[in-house]
């Protein structure tokens, strides 16, 4: 998988990373290891090329998914293809939603519900509205059949998400993006991953400027406190253990004003998330690095925190 930066997710995902990662390689610094809080379709995961990932979500289907997919690939795949051949319909697909929730919901998984459940996740995910992922308030899964009556089935891309996951001893960690930020000291205390650590966030976007909603993460929304929650946790994260962390976000004055201490760059995208093709339009988001490259403090052995000194751009090399 080495060198190999152009592959597409096995998910369609609302927010994915893939048509902008030429821009965010240049700002995610150079490490051993990457941690995402926020993993999501994992696109950042196949279009770079870290020695070690831990990959967070906190949505259990997800990392579910993932973890089914690293593990019983030939298994989840031929499971998988079985419901796509049968399942064009609104019928079948509300057949099997209901069978998605049904695990979905159950206090305990054993391995074959595990599978059963990822299999059906990705059916969903290919067959349902755009690809979204939306719970109701009892986490059921609620998002509209989509009218695909036979869509592409990613069998190359779930080979490879599989294979770069073996391959890098990649963790998936169902996890709320706090939780995220404790791993630096274990795997710094437990692991045998040697070098510097690396976190990119990607949570969800702040609403445009004049509206009040915010999108719902999970069943539940994410607000300003967990924006500043979590500007904070990765300042934090370069004072504690001197990591660059990373963040996207969509380009607003509140977001400016939440990562005020972050250095901010601007970039467009095309949303693809809208009902219609005319909705599709530019968007302007940011990608913010801290600390600011002005701001860089580097550590002394018996020092501490040294002064504020400059320092160059974040690289562009990855390992």
């Amino acid at each position: 998988m080495k060198g190999i930066l152009n592959q597409r997710s096995p998910l369609k995902w609302a927010g994915g990373k893939f048509s902008i990662m030429p821009q965010l390689r240049e700002y995610l610094p150079k490490a051993a290891c990457l941690i995402e809080p926020f993993v999501g379709g994992g696109s950042v995961f196949m279009n770079t090329d870290y020695d070690y990932y831990v990959l967070c979500d906190s949505n259990p289907a997800l990392i579910n998914f993932y973890q089914q997919l690293t593990t019983n690939t030939t298994e989840l795949m031929d499971r998988a293809w079985s419901l796509f051949k049968d399942g064009g319909t609104p019928e079948a697909y509300k057949r099997h939603r209901g069978a998605f929730n049904t695990i979905a919901l159950a206090t305990d998984r054993l391995r074959g519900e595990s599978l059963e459940w990822a299999a059906l996740f990705l059916y969903l995910n290919r067959h349902c509205f755009n690809g979204l992922y939306r719970t109701n308030q009892k986490g059921e899964f609620n998002v509209p059949f989509g009218k695909h009556r036979m869509p592409y089935f990613p069998c190359q891309e779930m080979r490879l998400f599989a294979d770069k996951a073996n391959e890098t001893r990649t963790r998936f960690i169902h996890a709320d993006f706090r939780t995220a930020f404790t791993m630096p000291a274990e795997i710094r205390r437990f692991s045998s991953v040697h070098g510097d650590i690396a976190i990119y966030c990607d949570p969800p976007y702040l609403p445009p400027d004049g509206k009040e909603a915010f999108t719902h993460y999970n069943g539940r929304a994410f607000t300003r406190k967990d924006h500043r929650d979590l500007a904070a946790l990765m300042m934090n994260a370069w004072q504690r253990y001197g990591i660059h962390p990373v963040v996207s976000n969509s380009d607003t004055s509140e977001t400016r004003q939440i990562y005020s201490s972050f250095e901010l760059h601007t970039l467009s995208v095309r949303r693809a998330v809208a009902a219609s093709s005319s909705a599709r339009q530019q968007a302007k988001e940011v990608i913010g690095v801290y600390p600011p490259a002005r701001e860089v403090r580097i550590r002394d052995v018996n020092a501490g925190w040294l002064s504020h000194i400059p320092a160059p751009h974040p690289t562009t090399e990855i390992m």
